[in-house]
């Protein structure tokens, strides 16, 4: 009888053990699923965090771009010189808010540090730590009608809490479209009489209709014997960019404004510097209608 008693016991014993393991296990169990579940939840609030920082990125880019070359054009108005190296220029607006080491209202908001600080404060409302080092930024172009601001560095974005980090070279371009400003060019040498906005002609062809109106309604079009819009802006006439763009400049409104008119090709970045090659009057337009010949086919003109 006492043996039977002792193995029961012995029975119970050992069924206690096996639950007490089991609960146990099933605790640890459930206690790393949790951890898991808000690992889990955090990498995707930093995912979410990290997809919206690049997309308002592009945002604020545009907006310091903008306000870059709108500065630009008004120190040119204002000074009537050209920007002499643009990029420079653009990083020490986008770095320092300055131009040529003048404060810049404009630039309010729209600076590298500003960008950074706006990060940080919208990482602290979800225990983010956010942080962008060894910062370069570049204004260039890829294809005629838009600028491009390229800001890249060192990204890197930790969970308070040391549950995730991610730490790469982050790269974020912002686009400006070239129809928002008026052409230096212009406004140098017609002494901001004539306002040129850089808009893209609605011509694929041309007859002499349409030649006509691509030139009185100062319509651009891409053309790699000319300067680039950045070019422009450094007044750099003499510069074959693959993003050049060209108008034509329309003579009879030089005339009414009482500026004085040359008889030459009246492609702008020809018509406005010292370079004078050969031209001809075109068949079917106006007596001060002329292309230089190595522009004229563009047109599909012929000499008359």
């Amino acid at each position: 009888m006492e043996l039977i008693k002792n193995k029961k016991g012995i029975f119970f014993i050992a069924a206690a053990i096996v639950i007490i393991t089991l609960l146990l296990t099933s605790y640890t169990v459930y206690t790393k699923v949790q951890e898991r579940k808000t690992i889990q939840k955090r990498i995707e609030t930093m995912n979410s965090f990290i997809n919206s920082i690049e997309q308002d990125l592009e945002r604020k880019l545009f907006i310091a771009g903008f306000r870059s070359l709108f500065t630009f054009e008004n120190k040119i108005i204002e000074t009537g010189v050209y920007i002499s190296n643009i990029n420079a220029s653009f990083q020490e607006m986008f770095f320092n808010g300055t131009l040529n080491t003048q404060s810049q209202p404009i630039m309010l908001g729209a600076t590298f540090s500003d960008i950074v600080n706006d990060m940080q404060t919208l990482g602290n409302k979800i225990a983010i730590n956010v942080t962008l080092t060894n910062p370069k930024a570049n204004i260039d172009q890829i294809d005629p009608w838009n600028v491009r601001i390229v800001l890249s560095g060192d990204f890197a974005v930790r969970d308070d809490g040391n549950l995730s980090s991610w730490n790469t070279m982050l790269t974020a371009t912002g686009l400006v479209p070239s129809y928002y400003f008026d052409d230096p060019v212009y406004i140098i040498n017609t002494e901001s009489l004539i306002v040129a906005k850089f808009n893209q002609t609605k011509y694929t062809s041309f007859n002499s209709a349409s030649l006509l109106d691509h030139t009185t309604k100062q319509y651009y079009k891409a053309s790699a014997q000319a300067p680039s819009f950045l070019d422009r802006f450094e007044g750099n006439l003499a510069a074959n960019s693959i993003y050049g763009i060209e108008s034509l400049v329309d003579i009879q409104n030089l005339q009414s404004k009482g500026l004085q008119t040359q008889e030459k090709s009246i492609v702008d970045y020809i018509y406005f510097s010292s370079s004078n090659p050969s031209f001809c009057h075109v068949a079917g337009m106006p007596n001060w209608f002329y292309l230089d010949n190595s522009n004229i086919a563009s047109y599909n003109a012929t000499c008359g």
